[in-house]
């Protein structure tokens, strides 16, 4: 098991960007906060009929959640389905609480293939097994997740590969989650948020 979400700081900076590109209340600075704060607007968010739909079809298996139709390096295929882009790294594992799904990645280091299958929010086989996240933003710039935030959110192979990387750009603004920490963060910050809403979705069992 990983460290409990509540002590892990988050670098301040880090919390800053995290706070203006989620559209949170307030910056975060543990990542248990940062869960509890995603939660809050992810139950605002479904306030709307727009995106309650959404949700609801991803409940069903007829949306992915993070989906978009252009190339990422990362991958999501569900039971009998094609395989689709997500935008990053966390939509992908945030996804694995809907769905049983396979993800397949790159490490953003060297381009060793990563891959998570998941069944009911647990990965139940991770290859390599020493893979991580990288949960990163970019320095500066507002408005679409998918540009500011997304591309910098990424599988490494192994906490090695994150320092060696790090080593040549000194100057990238994130941090990095074991595995186990970024499951923890989907199922706080998207999973709980959607399942304990007072919505049709809410009618799911988990």
């Amino acid at each position: 098991m990983s460290k409990s979400l509540n002590t892990v700081m988050i670098p301040p900076d880090l919390g800053t960007r995290l706070r203006v590109l989620d559209r949170l209340s307030r910056t975060p600075q543990t990542l248990d906060e940062y869960g509890t704060l995603l939660q809050e607007r992810i139950r605002k968010d479904l306030e709307e009929p727009g995106s309650r739909a959404y949700f609801q079809k991803i409940f069903k298996g007829t949306e992915i959640f993070g989906h978009v139709d252009y190339e990422t390096r990362h991958k999501v295929q569900l039971s009998g389905k094609e395989q689709v882009h997500v935008a990053c790294a966390l939509d992908a594992l945030i996804e694995g609480f809907f769905q049983p799904i396979r993800i397949d990645s790159t490490c953003f280091h060297c381009g060793e293939p990563v891959q998570v299958r998941m069944s009911r929010g647990i990965a139940d086989r991770v290859k390599p097994s020493s893979c991580v996240v990288w949960l990163g933003a970019s320095q500066a710039g507002e408005g679409s997740c998918e540009t500011y935030l997304c591309p910098y959110i990424n599988f490494f192979s192994s906490s090695e590969h994150v320092e060696e990387w790090q080593a040549t750009n000194p100057n990238e603004l994130g941090m990095r989650l074991t595995l186990q920490q970024g499951l923890e963060l989907a199922r706080k910050g998207y999973w709980e948020a959607v399942r304990q809403s007072p919505t049709e979705t809410s009618q799911q069992e988990y």
